[in-house]
C-alpha cells in the first residue's frame, strides 16, 4: 500500500521487535487476551451476539498489531477485507481500524538501514527526504534525487519483518483457528496460511518485486494508457527498492476537480476493468494489491500509474481455465456444473448441507448479475451489499469449507476494482470483459 505522490498524514512510530521470541510472545499474548474474554463471556451465560472485546482491549490490539507491523499487521489488514464474514463483529471492527495506521521510524532507523544495504552508494542519492511520502505494513518510502538528476522513490523495509514472517502468520494461523472453533466451525486453515505465508515472504523481498515490476512492465507495454515505474537495480537490494518517481493524483482527490468528466471517468473506468482482463486472462500476471494508494491518475495526459509489485501472482493456464469454467457454468445457472467445479477448486467441501450448497450457488448467481445487464450502474448499485448479505447466509451455514486460499488475493484485487469503478460513477457493458475469459476455454 504504497502512497507515492500523495499527502501523508503521518505519525512517529517506534521500531518493531525484530526478535521472533518478543514478537511471538506479543501476538500469544494477544490471543491469551482473547481465550479469557470469550471464557468470560460464557461463564456468564452471553450470547454470540454479545461483545467479546471492552473497549479498551480493542485500542490494546490494534497498537500490538500496528506497532508489529509486517505480516502480523498485513494479516490484520487482510482480514478486515477479505475474511470478516468468518470472524465476530468485534474482531473485525479492531481489524478496520488497521487500514488507517500510517505510523513510520524516524529517519536514523532509516539511516542505518540504507547504509547497512547500499554502502558508498547511499551518500550518491542526493536531497533524501529525511520523513516519508509514504508509509505502509512492512516499509517507507522517501524521495531521493540519483546522481544525474533523476527523482527517484527509495522503498525501505522495516528491520526484521522478513525474518518473523513465518513466524507471525503460523501464530496468527493458531488465533484464526481458536476463533473458527469458537464459531462452532471444523474449518482447516492450513492453506490460508500457507497462502498468506508464501505471499508475504515474497513482499519481502524486493528482489523479487523487482523482477515482477520489470516482468509486468513488459507485458504492459502493449497498453498505451498504463504507466509502470522503472526499477533502478544498482540502488536496489532485498530490502531497498528504488525506482523512478511518478506524480499523480490520488482518485479521491482527482473526483474532486474539473477534470474528472463524466468522458474521463469512463475513460479510467474502462482501463481498470480492461488491465485486470488482460492480467488473468492474457498474462497470467495479477498484481493482487486494491489499495487506492497503489492507482495514480494523470488526466492530461489520459494515463493511469499502477504501483507496488510485491503481491504479485502468476495463475498458470489450468487455473485460469477452469476459474472461465466456472464463470461460464455461473452465466449459464448450470447448477450441477457451478457445484462440481466448486468443489473441485476447493470454493466449497462436499461435506457441506444441501442448505450450504444451495446458499453457494445462489452466491455465485448473484455475483455474475451485473455481467448480465445491457449496461451496469456501478453508482447506483445494490450489488455489495447483496452480496454481504448472501455471504454472511453462507457462512452461517458452512462448517467445513475455508476461505479459498486460490482466491483469496486475486478476489482481493476485484473487490478493490469494484470501489474504483463506484467511486468514478461509470455506466460499462460487462460482457466484452468477459468474453476474454470465454476465449480461454
Amino acid at each position: 500500500m504504497i502512497q507515492v505522490g500523495a499527502k501523508l498524514v503521518k505519525s512517529k512510530a517506534t521500531e518493531p521487535p525484530k526478535s521472533i521470541r518478543e514478537r511471538t510472545g506479543r501476538i500469544l499474548k494477544m490471543a491469551g487476551s482473547l481465550a479469557s474474554q470469550e471464557l468470560v463471556r460464557r461463564i456468564q451465560g452471553k450470547s454470540s451476539n454479545d461483545s467479546i472485546l471492552s473497549l479498551s482491549q480493542i485500542q490494546v490490539l490494534v497498537q500490538e498489531l500496528g506497532h508489529l507491523k509486517g505480516a502480523a499487521m498485513k494479516l490484520g489488514q487482510m482480514l478486515a477485507l477479505e475474511a470478516r464474514d468468518y470472524f465476530p463483529e468485534e474482531i473485525c471492527v479492531v481489524l478496520d481500524q488497521l487500514q488507517s495506521d500510517v505510523s513510520f521510524l524516524e529517519y536514523p532507523v532509516i539511516e542505518s538501514i540504507l547504509k547497512e544495504q547500499l554502502g558508498e552508494k547511499f551518500s550518491s542519492l542526493q536531497q533524501f527526504s529525511r520523513e516519508p511520502i509514504a508509509a505502509a505494513s512492512i516499509g517507507q518510502v522517501h524521495r531521493a534525487f540519483l546522481p544525474g538528476g533523476e527523482p527517484v522513490a527509495v522503498k525501505v523495509q522495516y528491520p526484521g519483518i522478513r525474518d518473523s514472517v513465518h513466524s507471525d502468520v503460523k501464530v496468527l494461523g493458531s488465533l484464526m483457528k481458536t476463533i473458527s472453533v469458537v464459531m462452532g466451525k471444523q474449518v482447516d486453515l492450513t492453506g490460508l496460511v500457507e497462502e498468506f505465508s508464501e505471499i508475504f515472504m515474497q513482499e519481502s523481498d524486493y528482489h523479487s518485486e523487482a523482477a515482477f515490476a520489470s516482468e509486468y512492465k513488459s507485458l504492459a507495454a502493449v497498453v498505451p494508457e498504463l504507466v509502470i515505474p522503472t526499477i533502478y537495480p544498482e540502488f536496489s537490494t532485498e530490502k531497498v527498492l528504488t525506482m523512478d518517481y511518478q506524480n499523480g493524483i490520488k482518485l479521491n482527490d482527482w473526483l474532486k476537480t474539473t477534470t474528472a468528466t463524466p468522458e474521463m471517468r469512463t475513460f479510467f473506468g474502462q482501463a481498470v476493468l480492461d488491465l485486470y482482463s488482460r492480467e488473468f486472462c492474457e498474462w497470467g500476471l495479477v498484481q493482487t494489491d486494491p489499495n487506492l494508494g497503489n492507482f495514480l491518475f494523470k488526466p492530461s495526459e489520459r494515463k493511469l500509474v499502477l504501483l507496488d509489485f510485491g503481491a504479485t501472482k502468476r495463475y498458470d493456464l489450468t487455473f485460469r481455465k477452469l476459474y472461465s469454467k466456472l464463470i461460464m457454468a455461473t452465466l449459464a445457472k448450470d447448477k450441477a456444473k457451478v457445484l462440481s467445479i466448486g468443489e473441485e477448486m476447493g470454493l466449497i467441501d462436499p461435506r457441506e448441507s444441501p442448505e450450504a450448497k444451495s446458499v453457494f450457488k445462489e452466491l455465485l448467481f448473484e455475483s455474475m448479475h451485473p455481467i448480465t445487464l445491457p449496461e451496469y450502474d456501478f453508482a447506483e448499485s445494490e450489488y455489495p451489499e447483496k452480496m454481504r448479505k448472501i455471504s454472511r447466509d453462507l457462512v452461517r451455514e458452512l462448517r467445513f469449507s475455508a476461505p479459498p486460499k486460490s482466491l483469496i488475493f486475486l478476489h482481493r484485487k476485484l473487490s478493490g476494482i469494484f470501489y474504483i469503478l463506484r467511486a468514478l460513477k461509470v455506466k460499462l457493458p460487462l460482457t466484452q470483459y468477459t468474453q476474454r475469459f470465454e476465449a480461454l476455454l
